[in-house]
């Protein structure tokens, strides 16, 4: 098979879907597959090049909050149709799902990914909410085939449009604990420090975190990893919100073995985020034998079951509470570390979601050709 990604704004930098896409894909290359992945030029320093056995591709985008990641779907699906002979289209997210009509129309089977419900994404105003709602329309009804990343979502847009949307999560790999070596070049003691690793958009929560933690009486560090386009404003209240603490850390994206080294070595992990497809941030925190700390919401939930801790969303001062416990109770942060290793590792592989993939890929090719 020839597949195309879509909606990717940079390999092999970027976020969930990125990730997603670098697992998923580079698997299937191994399987005898072609990838071709579609990526911003616009976007860090993604270039057209092989990674992992995957071409990757850039095109232009329009390089706005609104408007980056249509852009980019409009010129990659527009080079498909043009200038590629590929077996699959398989487009990421809500929004985009609105070009996945195109390919189909040529007859090539297209596969839309979920990863999240976008119109409850806080940054968006009243247009963008009223966009992402139209859109899930496209979702189930515009490809072959569409996909969720959890089952809430599943659950979502079956009840809502009575059309089946076919589970298959995000995953882990088995890795090995790295001991501290660029974390002590930052002034970050092994097992001091609580750790947030996500984007810094206003929908994963730090803002929540920084003020529970700055009511807290505790050398303990917080390090906030982590960084975004287009978020200039937010990440300016989130410096303001950390005050001159000299407690909260700031090292920006972090990638490669200095990421592996702030998850081997975190006293425990928090994701307070307010809207999720299925956090690939948590899962790997749980897959390195971290406790974790979530809000309640329901993908959080569906990823962390009972072996970690959860507080009220958006709630703050429970987070604290949930906080100065653990803290005041390192018993308790040991008893969910084995429990969230293994948890991960039983139920999330991504050479599980790659066969899934897979045969979900060939079932709609085999269907074209009867």
């Amino acid at each position: 098979m020839r597949i195309a990604y879509i909606a990717i704004k940079g390999i092999p930098i970027g976020g969930g879907i990125e990730k997603v896409t670098e697992e998923v894909g580079s698997r299937l290359v191994k399987k005898g597959h072609e990838i071709v992945v579609y990526s911003s030029r616009d976007y860090g320093t993604t270039a057209d090049c092989q990674f992992k056995g995957m071409e990757i591709k850039t095109v232009p985008s329009i390089n706005t909050k609104a408007l980056h990641k249509l852009s980019i779907c409009y010129y990659a699906t527009r080079d498909v149709m043009r200038n590629r002979n590929v077996d699959l289209v398989h487009v990421h997210a809500v929004g985009p799902s609105v070009f996945s009509i195109f390919p189909r129309l040529k007859g090539i089977p297209t596969v839309v990914q979920t990863h999240g419900l976008e119109w409850k994404r806080d940054k968006w105003g009243v247009i963008g909410k009223t966009f992402f709602k139209l859109s899930d329309y496209s979702v189930v009804y515009f490809p072959n085939k569409a996909t969720s990343v959890s089952k809430v979502q599943k659950q979502y847009y079956e009840e809502k449009f009575g059309r089946e949307v076919v589970y298959i999560p995000n995953g882990v790999s088995p890795v090995e604990k790295l001991a501290p070596r660029w974390i002590l070049e930052q002034g970050i003691e092994p097992n001091r420090y609580i750790l947030f690793a996500a984007r810094l958009v206003e929908e994963k929560g730090p803002h929540f975190l920084i003020q529970a933690y700055r009511r807290l009486d505790t050398d303990m560090k917080l390090v906030i990893a982590g960084d975004a386009a287009y978020a200039e404003k937010y990440k300016a209240q989130l410096r303001e919100l950390a005050g001159n603490d000299p407690r909260i850390l700031f090292p920006g994206f972090v990638t490669g073995e200095p990421m592996q080294e702030l998850f081997s070595n975190a006293y425990l992990f928090c994701l307070p985020s307010t809207l999720e497809g299925l956090p690939v941030a948590l899962l790997e925190a749980m897959n390195y034998g971290n406790c974790c700390v979530s809000s309640d919401i329901p993908e959080n939930l569906e990823a962390i079951e009972d072996n970690g801790y959860t507080f009220h969303n958006r709630d703050y001062e429970d987070l604290q509470r949930v906080l100065h416990d653990l803290l005041q109770h390192p018993e308790k942060v040991q008893a969910k570390k084995e429990a969230a290793l293994q948890h991960v590792r039983r139920n999330y592989s991504w050479d599980r979601v790659a066969d899934q993939m897979e045969e979900l890929y060939m079932s709609l090719i085999k269907k074209k050709s009867t």
